[in-house]
Parts: structure tokens; C-alpha cells; sequence
């Protein structure tokens, strides 16, 4: 098992990050989806991640009593982070007591009902590429793993189907389905 990684899953899916090309920012632009389980929950409500370049995680917080106690447990943060991405990936972490946005609500994330997924048919061009991402999991020893990675290869491919037929956006940079204005996902918007 891969470090950072605590399934078979988790290893497979490390593995397949690791031979991509953009592997440094994909695993960087982890860290902003891991901020709340390393600082706990009544941190990650003071604070709010908002990019990560070169290896430094910019958060904002609410006051400048948050930042200077953050700034305090930096080290284990680093470490915690570290720890999650499996290498020395966060090096540094700037704390800006410039307030945290408050929180937008959670708007239906648009996923179709297990009834609207049986409906899905995939067009030619989206069944050649989900055969040529399931030849991949070849590499997948555990064969539970296996049929997880699949099955969910599987929906992901039916979802994103099911959400560009409602006007989802494709990111120009990482080609994946998006509901924003931009032509970037917000991921690739955290990246540049």
C-alpha cells in the first residue's frame, strides 16, 4: 500500500494520479479537500482554503487571534497534511486574517435519480473512453479494488453524461464537467 493511502482504493487511485503528467498539482489541490479533517471542525469553520502554488497553502481566517493560534500548530498542520498526501507535498501555509466568507448553501449538486441513471446511454466517443479507463485497472492487483474502480468508472461516466445533457460546462484544461461560468473547474481556477 501506497503511503497516505489507507484502502486498496486509496492506493489504486494514488497510483493512477502518479503517472499522470499534472500528478504535483493534483496532489497539492488535495490539500484543499483535506483541510478540515487535519484541523478538526471548529478550525476549518474559522478558516477557509483558498489556493495552493508551489507547494504553500494559502488559508484565510476569521480574525487575527485564529491566524496567530493556526500559526502555532503549523507544524503538526504541515504534517497532518503531509501525512494525507503522501509525501512532501505542503511545505509552507500562509495565514491571512482577512475574514472567511460565509458558507454558501449547499445547492442540489444535480445527480440523477437511480431511475434517470438506468436511462443513460452512452454515445460512441464516451464508450470508447470508459473502455479505455477500465482497460487501465488492469494495473489494479486487489480484485476487489477492481470492481470498485470500476462500477464507479462506470457512474461517474453516466453522470457526467446525464449532467452535460443539463447544460454542465467541460473545463478546457482538465475536461471535466463543471456548473460554472468560467471555462475553468473550480479546481483548475485553485491551480493556475
Amino acid at each position: 500500500m501506497l503511503r497516505g493511502g489507507s484502502s486498496p482504493i486509496a492506493a489504486a487511485l494514488q497510483h493512477a494520479i502518479a503517472r499522470m503528467e499534472s500528478a504535483g498539482q493534483i496532489r497539492q489541490s488535495l490539500a484543499l479537500a483535506y483541510w478540515p479533517r487535519v484541523v478538526g471542525a471548529q478550525a476549518a469553520a474559522a478558516t477557509q482554503v483558498e489556493t495552493v502554488r508551489d507547494g504553500v497553502l494559502f488559508v484565510r481566517t476569521k480574525s487575527s487571534v485564529w491566524s496567530h493560534e493556526l500559526t502555532l500548530h503549523k507544524a503538526r498542520l504541515l504534517l497532518g497534511l503531509n501525512r494525507m498526501l503522501g509525501g512532501d507535498i505542503i511545505h509552507e501555509i500562509i495565514f491571512r486574517a482577512q475574514g472567511v466568507s460565509p458558507v454558501e448553501e449547499q445547492h442540489d449538486i444535480e445527480t440523477p435519480t437511480a431511475e434517470e441513471m438506468a436511462l443513460v446511454v452512452l454515445d460512441a466517443d464516451e464508450k470508447a473512453e470508459l473502455r479505455a479507463r477500465l482497460e487501465r485497472l488492469v494495473d489494479v492487483e486487489d480484485d476487489r479494488a477492481r470492481e470498485v474502480l470500476a462500477r464507479r468508472m462506470v457512474m461517474d461516466a453516466k453522470v457526467r453524461h446525464w449532467r452535460l445533457e443539463r447544460g454542465w460546462r467541460v473545463c478546457v484544461r482538465c475536461l471535466t464537467a463543471h456548473h460554472t461560468e468560467h471555462a475553468l473547474c473550480p479546481i483548475c481556477r485553485l491551480c493556475r
